[in-house]
């Protein structure tokens, strides 16, 4: 599952990075301003999370709230804002634009983790069906969704290396056939963002590197779903 990270302080980014890492999040995108950050959310994949500085050159945390929430596509987006202790009246117009929480710094490791831990609970029933359900609901044993879940992720990778060895003019419509089959494959496993964000992509010019972003994420879902079936066995 695909996070973002938004900070300019290159220190901070990778401290926020670690703490995401070891709260198990293994997706991450990085971006040193909120400009660059906003350019990437209008075309690449919705992350299923994003973790802000206030503070940021062209553009700042309050302002990529203000554009997430004013998009139709992004107005959902969890949104972590980063702050320090002392910047109460900037936390209160995040809460009004509706943030879904904020971290201070200088960060503490367990307070950060349980907010973005708390946020991605929150969200995740938004994101994908709990393994458990989606075995119930397909009517097979939790070995047998375990298969699928393997054999999804091979058909993925299989396309991620098919769109890394084709140019684009000759391959457009077998990516897009190839995109659509994957779409279907995320529903019936229960994967709803990442078919949402196919849905997105299958509106788009094909371009190759853009198309590595929205499909790299379900790797990482997928991976996800599996640790969460394997907890159920134990």
């Amino acid at each position: 599952m695909l996070v973002m990270v938004v900070d300019d302080d290159l220190v901070s980014r990778l401290a926020l990075i670690d703490l995401m890492a070891r709260a198990g999040f293994t997706d991450i995108i990085e971006f040193e301003d909120g400009q660059d950050a906003w350019n990437y959310l209008q075309k690449g994949p919705m992350p299923i999370m994003c973790c802000c500085d206030v503070r940021m050159p062209k553009m700042s945390g309050i302002e990529v709230l203000q554009n997430v929430r004013r998009n139709d596509r992004l107005s959902e987006l969890p949104f972590i804002l980063i702050t320090s202790g002392s910047e109460r009246e900037v936390v209160n117009k995040a809460i009004v634009l509706g943030v879904s929480g904020y971290v201070v710094k200088p960060f503490n490791r367990n307070s950060a983790t349980e907010k973005m831990l708390e946020v991605f609970n929150k969200t995740y029933k938004t994101v994908a069906e709990k393994p458990d359900a989606t075995a119930l609901r397909l009517a097979i044993a939790n070995d047998k969704l375990m298969s699928y879940y393997q054999a999804f992720n091979v058909q993925v990778e299989d396309l991620i290396k098919y769109v890394k060895s084709s140019p684009t003019s000759d391959y457009t419509d077998s990516i897009k056939e190839q995109g659509a089959a994957l779409n279907q494959g995320c529903l019936t496993l229960g994967l709803w963002h990442c078919s949402k964000q196919l849905d997105h992509w299958e509106t788009l010019e094909i371009d190759l590197e853009l198309t590595i972003d929205y499909l790299s994420p379900i790797l990482s879902t997928v991976k996800y779903q599996i640790t969460l079936l394997n907890e159920d066995e134990q």
